[in-house]
């Protein structure tokens, strides 16, 4: 038997295939969330169902956190639980403090209470202000003279959580590694980032149309390479780290939301995908903190290498996975 490891929002996205392939290697895992894994998702882990304990609470509920770890006594907490609803924290940015901070506060807290001898917390590349170079590197200041982190409360939660991490580990010695992923698709993910709904849109063989967009660059990064990240955090040995903050991303030049468009149709000859040229408010807010990312001090000690650096490898996954999902589902 392996460890225990105790994964908050694991019914998520990223949540969701690190618990899958901790089950899978024999780790005892328990899924921390305010609902169990649903949909997709609860598909993708149906090979593991029966090794992986849910227990129902909210990070932000400081008794549910001291409970579910008092109980289960995880050696390792993955904190992946927060909302990344952009537009919804900014009209109510109360949430952020309370769910994406307040829910980070109370794992550090509960992993010193308790003894835990990991945080590993999924942070964001969204807390970068213009990018002053690149590729973007840990060294990369997220605060500048004249602005701060681009992504809004989101992103001033995520910071806050950080600094809390080092606050814990400076005054307390809590062992922590921050990971900060890049534009997270794959089969399974909820929000659009323009590739599902061309993905899966193609996959059934609907149209997909978007006014706007076509230039909009991200580094995509496959949520299998973000969970191989996520494991590597897990289990590289407390004297061997020496940095502590990593992007989770390939480390490859940006792709724009129509390559994506082309890669789609090339893998789907059959796709109708249209979208237009210009970008909108928000993605002109956004573009300023997209650019292209190191993964230098990951590969160097953490041992990562993205398995799905191309961006065509990681559709042509997420489109066989799809079809097996529908197949087996009945659609």
């Amino acid at each position: 038997m392996g460890r225990t490891i105790l994964v908050t929002g694991g019914s998520g996205l990223l949540g969701a295939y690190v618990m899958r392939q901790l089950a899978e290697r024999g780790d005892r895992v328990i899924n921390f969330d305010v609902r169990e894994p649903t949909g997709e998702l609860a598909w993708w882990l149906r090979p593991v169902a029966d090794h992986i304990r849910f227990v129902a609470g909210s990070v932000d509920m400081w008794g549910d956190v001291a409970a579910v770890i008092r109980e289960f006594a995880p050696e390792v907490i993955v904190h992946t639980a927060a909302i990344v609803d952009l537009p919804l924290l900014n009209k109510r940015p109360g949430l952020a403090v309370s769910v994406n901070f307040g829910g980070t506060f109370n794992v550090l807290e509960a992993a010193r209470v308790f003894g835990v001898s990991r945080v590993v917390y999924v942070s964001s590349i969204a807390l970068l202000p213009s990018i002053q170079y690149q590729p973007v590197d840990a060294k990369h200041p997220i605060f500048l003279a004249d602005e701060g982190p681009g992504g809004s409360f989101y992103a001033a939660a995520k910071v806050a959580g950080e600094a809390f991490c080092w606050a814990y580990h400076q005054s307390f010695g809590l062992d922590h590694i921050i990971l900060r992923p890049s534009a997270v698709y794959g089969f399974g993910m909820r929000y659009p980032i323009y590739i599902k709904p061309m993905v899966e849109n193609s996959v059934r063989g609907l149209p997909t149309r978007f006014a706007q967009g076509r230039e909009f660059p991200r580094d995509y990064t496959h949520v299998l390479d973000v969970t191989q990240m996520v494991l590597k955090a897990v289990d590289i040995p407390r004297e061997k780290v020496r940095d502590r903050v990593f992007y989770a991303a390939t480390g490859r030049p940006l792709v724009t939301a129509g390559q994506v468009a082309e890669v789609v149709k090339k893998l789907i000859p059959e796709a109708d995908i249209e979208i237009g040229s210009g970008l909108s408010e928000n993605d002109l807010i956004e573009i300023r903190y997209r650019g292209m990312l190191s993964i230098e001090n990951a590969r160097q000690q953490l041992g990562y290498e993205p398995q799905f650096g191309d961006i065509e490898q990681g559709i042509a996954q997420y489109i066989e996975t799809y079809r097996r999902y529908l197949t087996e589902m009945g659609h």
